[in-house]
């Protein structure tokens, strides 16, 4: 494996762990009325749709396991939620490679929508306690709506040429 791939790994977990750490410092001591978006999940899926060999299996589940334990999280439903999300956006790499950036983030958009929902199903199948319905659409919502900001965070692990760059954005008319 070259130096690249594991320079690009180190980054994806330093930038996650950094995602991590602001997350579970207090900001605010009122209660907070707006959940946080999944910035992890949005940034590993931005890394897989650009390149997919960067993060490992091993990588996801150890960074969402963590965040599983940290965030007091059902240890282990959102890491393998995540885990299946993350192998089948692998599966559709090749589909989205030469697409524009509205394509990808309307695919990851269907993909994250999904994963929320499989959440809450099955909390609320196995009837574990958790907040309203209408908090978890809004966490959807907030989700899908940071994914440009990760997609451009995604420039930091992994790098890319300038025709690349245009080839994403404006769908190769460049």
């Amino acid at each position: 494996m070259s130096n690249a791939l594991w320079f690009q790994r180190t980054v994806y977990s330093v930038i996650s762990l950094l995602f991590i750490l602001w997350l579970i410092s207090p900001q605010n001591s009122l209660p907070q009325a707006i959940p946080a978006p999944e910035f992890l999940l949005c940034l590993t899926l931005a890394v897989i749709l650009r390149k997919p060999e960067v993060l490992p299996v091993i990588l996801i589940a150890i960074i969402f396991l963590f965040c599983d334990f940290l965030f007091n999280r059902p240890v282990g439903l959102w890491s393998g939620i995540v885990i299946i999300l993350t192998e089948f956006t692998k599966t559709q790499y090749w589909r989205y490679k030469g697409s524009n950036f509205v394509t990808t983030w309307l695919f990851s958009s269907f993909v994250i929508a999904f994963g929320i929902g499989t959440y809450i199903l099955i909390l609320i199948l196995f009837m574990v306690p958790h907040t309203n319905l209408s908090q978890y659409l809004v966490w959807v919502l907030i989700t899908i709506f940071s994914y440009p900001i990760m997609f451009c965070v995604s420039f930091l692990v992994v790098r890319s040429d300038k025709k690349n760059y245009q080839d994403r954005i404006l769908g190769g008319r460049a």
